[in-house]
């Protein structure tokens, strides 16, 4: 009797029975390597097979994701530059009538003789004798060019400006992370001059020759008109002038708009963000009061207090009447800067019209000052004025709106 002889043997049956598919003719219904891997040898495949899933699944979360933001960023940036020059075609139609106006003004001494005179008193008497002997429509007299200029101009200002803006944070967030608290509150408006200034810059070369047709047109008072749309003023003043005629004042326009705008973005926002903060500490205070009073149907506890200031900070945009208040002051104090340059700069753009070998810059300014005095220089600045008001407050509103409405950041 040996007890030990049966175990042995009854595992081997049991081994033999479970080996009995020879290991040649065993095809695995996995095809990899690494699959096969997997079934033979779990414990050597488990911790490496998680780890490649894992790390392909990484690189396909972090692609999808980068594709994401390029697309998140490629919608946000169309949608700013669809807002810019809506914004900005809206303001300017509203105010075309004043626009035309001032161009006139300024040009008066100019056009011929026979309406020489026809701009040379008040704004009031001005606008009855152009409704007067060429009607109601003739004050939007080249704002399709204006339309035309101003929707990529504005477009291209608005997007710049926002991409510069948030360019020059972010670096300055990575160069000075140590003391950016104190930095910021010191250089953001330095920010904003500079992104306007440049913004501004770009805007202009981009769409100059647009600005000049406009000019042309708007200033076309005989019964014999010189052009006859935008396109035909184009080619003729690309006949007559020469290619470098539709660049004529393109310096002394730079000289306005760069600074214009770098002194509207500036304001515009300063102001804007004391006005944001007095109508939130304002609320606040009224809030407060009715709390302390007994008001029954407001109770505000520290969580609503909490949750009251972050509503707050997160409240970006005026009303209607503040923003028409900040854009107005900026404006006016952006023209005052820059308005005897615009005369000068207008003067240049048409002077093309009635000379062959038109005069430059300093002699058309010296010529004026001859002319008019110091004066002359400021002819146009009350519908100017009275331009700037609407128009910028309806432009920055009007962007703000729009940005709210396309849930831009």
């Amino acid at each position: 009797m040996i007890p030990s002889s049966q175990a042995p043997s009854g595992r081997t049956e049991d081994c033999i029975h479970q080996s009995s598919t020879p290991p040649s003719a065993y095809k695995p219904p996995y095809t990899s390597l690494q699959q096969q891997e997997a079934v033979y040898f779990p414990s050597k495949c488990s911790v490496s097979g998680s780890n490649q899933e894992n790390g392909t699944e990484n690189v396909d979360l972090s692609r999808f994701m980068e594709n994401q933001n390029t697309h998140q960023q490629f919608i946000r940036h169309c949608s700013v530059l669809l807002a810019g020059g809506i914004a900005g075609s809206i303001g300017k139609t509203i105010t075309a009538p004043l626009s035309r106006l001032t161009i006139l003004f300024q040009v008066h001494s100019m056009v011929s003789s026979r309406h020489r005179d026809r701009f040379s008193d008040s704004v009031s008497s001005a606008l009855m004798k152009v409704l007067k002997t060429e009607g109601v429509l003739a004050l939007w007299k080249g704002n399709g060019a204006s339309v035309v200029h101003r929707f990529p101009y504005s477009a291209v200002n608005f997007f710049t400006f926002e991409l510069l803006r948030s360019s020059i944070d972010q670096w300055r967030q990575e160069i000075e992370s140590d003391t950016i608290e104190e930095v910021s509150s010191v250089g953001s408006w330095k920010t904003t001059f500079l992104s306007g200034a440049i913004a501004g810059a770009f805007a202009t070369i981009a769409c100059y020759p647009i600005d000049l047709i406009r000019t042309r047109l708007a200033t076309q008072l005989d019964t014999e008109k010189r052009y006859n749309g935008i396109l035909h003023a184009a080619f003729r003043i690309r006949a007559d002038e020469g290619f470098r005629g539709l660049y004529r004042g393109l310096g002394a326009t730079l000289m306005v708009t760069v600074p214009n705008l770098a002194i509207n973005f500036t304001l515009f926002e300063s102001l804007k963000e004391f006005a944001i903060q007095y109508r939130s500490h304002q609320t606040l205070e009224v809030d407060s009061l009715d709390t302390i009073c007994g008001n029954e149907n407001l109770h505000l506890n520290f969580d609503d207090y909490d949750e009251l200031q972050d509503s707050d900070e997160d409240d970006e945009r005026l009303g209607i009447a503040d923003t028409l208040l900040c854009g107005g002051v900026s404006g006016i104090a952006s023209s005052l800067v820059t308005f005897p340059i615009d005369v000068v700069r207008r003067r240049l753009q048409i002077s093309g019209i009635h000379s062959t070998n038109p005069s430059g810059l300093f002699t058309i300014a010296s010529q004026l000052f001859k002319e008019q005095g110091v004066r002359g220089f400021y002819r146009g600045l009350t519908p100017e004025l009275m331009k700037v008001i609407p128009m910028v407050g309806i432009t920055f509103g009007m962007f703000d709106k729009l940005k709210g409405w396309m849930d831009i950041d």
